[in-house]
């Protein structure tokens, strides 16, 4: 599991509420949510902003920023503010060769706190390749980035044709706030097979699990789906 990593990049401050184009050629759109993008399939490259997100206190607030390019090469940038203060960029995700669309959209924040939850995915346009999905906690004022080994939760499966979905993530009620992970686990396939291709051992029980990730002590373990998934979002 990896530990706890700063994000370390040198950028200029930005003090405006939402980054404004620079030329007439982008087009800017106000979307819901940023977490899955369609490649527009245009000429023109694009600019969509997710609504801003305000933590419990109101004393920080954040919003994602994707920008698409032609050929469907996207850009998605995390970027935050005290409530007073200049926006700045924390977090970023530039192209990948073998996935080159992503996005990000803010789940919620930790109550009374500044850390942010996010949910990550990269994919390739026209690929069948599986999506990467990913959960992140980055604390709003330094930077601090935690990201789950979300595959961990595979370990228990070894030998077995599996895959999961993340469906949900909060916090945990303890005094530790560990994150957790909702998740529907399923028998991978092929885009050309059935489940009948594959041999009975080899294949994934259908159910949905909850998984606390320690980011303290980087302790893993499956937690009871009645677990609440504390969060705040506004």
């Amino acid at each position: 599991m990896r530990a706890v990593s700063a994000l370390l990049l040198i950028l200029p401050v930005v003090a405006v509420t939402q980054p404004v184009p620079t030329n007439r050629s982008l087009t800017t759109q106000h979307l819901q949510s940023t977490l899955f993008v369609n490649c527009p399939g245009s000429e023109k490259p694009k600019r969509l902003l997710s609504p801003v997100s305000f933590s419990e206190d109101r004393k920080w607030r954040a919003y994602v920023q994707v920008d698409v390019q032609p050929a469907c090469v996207y850009t998605t940038r995390l970027w935050v503010a005290r409530a007073n203060g200049a926006y700045r960029l924390i977090y970023l995700m530039p192209p990948q060769r073998d996935a080159s669309e992503n996005g990000m959209e803010i789940l919620g924040w930790a109550k009374k706190s500044r850390m942010l939850l996010l949910m990550t995915e990269q994919w390739q346009y026209g690929s069948d390749a599986s999506d990467r999905q990913q959960v992140l906690a980055i604390d709003a004022g330094s930077g601090m980035v935690y990201e789950p080994n979300l595959e961990a939760m595979l370990e228990e499966r070894k030998g077995k044709q599996c895959w999961f979905r993340v469906t949900d993530a909060g916090f945990s009620t303890d005094k530790n706030v560990n994150i957790l992970v909702r998740a529907h686990f399923s028998t991978f396939l092929d885009p050309d097979e059935t489940e009948e291709d594959i041999p009975p051992a080899k294949r994934c029980d259908d159910v949905e699990e909850t998984w606390s990730f320690d980011f303290a002590t980087g302790e893993i373990k499956r937690v009871g789906n009645t677990e609440s998934l504390q969060i705040f979002k506004k």
